[in-house]
C-alpha cells in the first residue's frame, strides 16, 4: 500500500495534478475485484494517507486527490 500511496503522491507533487487515476490492474494487486466493501478500503486507505478517494468505478479506476486544506487539519 506503500508503494501506490508513494506513486499517488509523486502525481501529484511532481506533475502538478489536482487528481490522480489509479487503474483496476493497479487496484486488483491491493484490493481483489470481489473483495467485500472494496471502495470502503480504498476510501480507508485514501484517509489513512491524506488522500481523498474523489470517484470509483469498480471494473474501471480510482481518482484520488487532496482534501481542501480545512479538512487536512481534522
Amino acid at each position: 500500500m506503500r508503494r501506490l500511496a508513494a506513486q499517488i503522491e509523486h502525481e501529484l507533487q511532481s506533475r502538478g495534478q489536482t487528481h490522480c487515476a489509479i487503474y483496476e490492474n493497479e487496484l486488483t494487486r491491493v484490493w481483489p475485484l470481489n473483495e467485500k466493501d472494496r471502495e470502503a478500503k480504498i476510501a480507508q486507505f485514501a484517509k489513512e494517507y491524506g488522500f481523498r478517494l474523489r470517484h470509483y468505478k469498480g471494473g474501471l479506476c480510482a481518482i484520488f486527490d487532496k482534501p481542501p486544506r480545512s479538512k487536512r487539519a481534522e
